[in-house]
């Protein structure tokens, strides 16, 4: 990533925005949690409301973060952009998480009430919050899209799957074809290793990276090597001892790892996977593990769906959005289309709009495709 000025500054929501509304939605187990609804100017009827459906982790409906001097609300820019195009947008507590005060996540984290945290708790939450938007005038008549970002990407594949509420469109980034299983075996396979770094190294583009091109003056090169790698030389990453460095020298780390979060998934081990590993349970990567993969679950759903995918994310491989198109063309199926970005990340780049203030191809890809729900 290319240096950048550290600035402070908070984002404020934009004056096309009418103003939160906060709701509080009332789950299938007597649990409540709170959401946040954000309509266009001037609409006695919304034509369609898009959810967003979290990633990994603790998530709020603003998803405050502070990265540097730099704080921003991460549904801030969804929100604009949405009702400028006369879009609602409605986002959510996860369940267990309230809006905190300290940074760099702003969230206050319930452990007993987070454990109830499960992808098919989670589908069942997003129903819930359906049928009580469902009861709102503005929106009885409204179309209803998800938009999915990594995790969400399987949980709201789930929902539109159950058909217990009426879903007309899926929209997903950072799409994990996968069980999350496979995924995160990929994630400390070596793979994912190379893909995050060919950008400063591979300039031949073939997934090797040569002494030449890791020893490169080039200020990419540069920047890789000192800020990713802390300076370490070609000989102490080259574990294989040949003439490149390709997955397998990063998988001699990478995969004991990997080995070992399994054992404490296996054991339970909740407090070493929370510190070392992700902010999630093991409970919940063991329902991760049990789940169908969308790669097959898709292929049921009739839906308008969309992907739009980083080529670059090192995250979730890019061949699972190559993979889920191939079989949807083999089962002469039309309603999904595919979108890939280059040098776009998980995020689609996301972080260009509170440090640069632009908004990625990838993410006005997803703004403007939206539109065509409207039809």
């Amino acid at each position: 990533m290319k240096k950048i000025l550290i600035f402070a500054f908070v984002l404020m929501i934009s004056a096309s925005i009418c103003g939160a509304e906060i709701i509080k939605v009332g789950l299938s187990d007597g649990e409540t949690i709170s959401g946040r609804l954000m309509l266009p100017r001037d609409k006695d009827n919304v034509p369609l409301l898009i959810i967003f459906v979290h990633g990994t982790g603790p998530n709020t409906y603003i998803n405050k973060r502070k990265i540097g001097n730099v704080e921003f609300n991460y549904f801030d820019l969804f929100a604009d952009e949405f009702n400028k195009r006369g879009i609602g947008f409605f986002t959510y507590n996860r369940r267990g998480v309230d809006i905190g005060d300290k940074p760099p996540y702003f969230d206050k984290i319930d452990s007993v009430r987070y454990t109830k945290y499960l992808p098919e708790t989670e589908a069942e939450d997003i129903e819930s919050m359906i049928s009580q938007l469902r009861h709102d005038k503005r929106l009885s008549n409204s179309k209803i899209a998800l938009l999915g970002g990594s995790e969400g990407t399987i949980i709201a594949s789930m929902v539109a799957d159950r058909k217990v509420e009426k879903i007309d469109g899926l929209l997903l980034f950072g799409y994990a074809n996968d069980n999350l299983y496979d995924i995160i075996k990929w994630q400390y396979s070596g793979n994912s290793s190379i893909v995050n770094l060919r950008k400063y190294f591979d300039v031949n583009k073939d997934n090797l990276i040569s002494r030449r091109e890791y020893e490169s003056t080039d200020s990419s090169a540069l920047l890789g090597r000192t800020r990713v790698l802390g300076n370490a030389s070609f000989e102490s990453l080259n574990i294989v001892k040949d003439t490149v460095l390709d997955y397998q020298d990063f998988a001699a780390r990478t995969i004991p790892f990997f080995e070992y979060i399994l054992k404490m998934v296996s054991s339970g081990n909740d407090a070493w996977i929370w510190q070392n590993y992700f902010r999630v349970t093991s409970g919940w990567l063991k329902a991760h593990f049990q789940l169908e993969a969308n790669k097959t679950r898709l292929l049921r759903i009739d839906i308008p769906i969309y992907i739009f995918q980083g080529i670059e994310d090192g995250s979730v491989p890019v061949e699972g959005a190559y993979n889920i198109q191939n079989r949807f063309r083999q089962a002469g199926k039309t309603n999904l289309k595919c979108f890939f970005f280059e040098g776009h990340n998980h995020d689609l780049n996301y972080l260009d709009w509170p440090y640069k203030h632009k908004i990625s191809d990838g993410l006005n890809s997803i703004f403007n495709t939206s539109e065509l729900l409207l039809r």
